[in-house]
């Protein structure tokens, strides 16, 4: 379940995040907003399509695929997201998210563990 998330200010003066497209910066802050305690998330297109872009007519799957694609190489050593897959279902996890959220009443994830950074870089 979503909780109320908060964006540092230095979200916006990171330059792996900078460079990256508008789309996918929009898509990351929404991704945070949706992760659960853990940072992780379903990942199913056309769920988040309508969780992040239900208003946006112009927003199409294909950008947001490309917008999850972009995630997933920026970040340097962490990549600011991982998409993987278990019992043919895709979530996400954000490496860097309990970096950057402060939880207070933590609840453990109820999906499934994501692959170790190592595995994916």
């Amino acid at each position: 379940m979503a909780r109320i998330r908060t964006i540092k200010p230095d979200l916006w003066e990171n330059p792996d995040l900078g460079v990256l497209s508008l789309f996918a910066r929009f898509t990351f802050i929404g991704l945070i907003s949706l992760a659960d305690d853990e940072g992780r998330g379903l990942a199913d297109i056309r769920f988040l399509m309508g969780r992040l872009h239900p208003f946006s007519p112009d927003a199409e799957s294909d950008q947001l695929r490309a917008a999850l694609d972009e995630l997933s190489k920026a970040g340097g050593l962490s990549p600011f997201l991982v998409v993987y897959k278990h019992e043919g279902r895709d979530y996400y996890w954000l490496p860097g998210f309990r970096k950057h959220q402060r939880i207070q009443k933590s609840t453990a994830s109820k999906l499934p563990e994501p692959p170790t950074l190592d595995s994916v870089r």
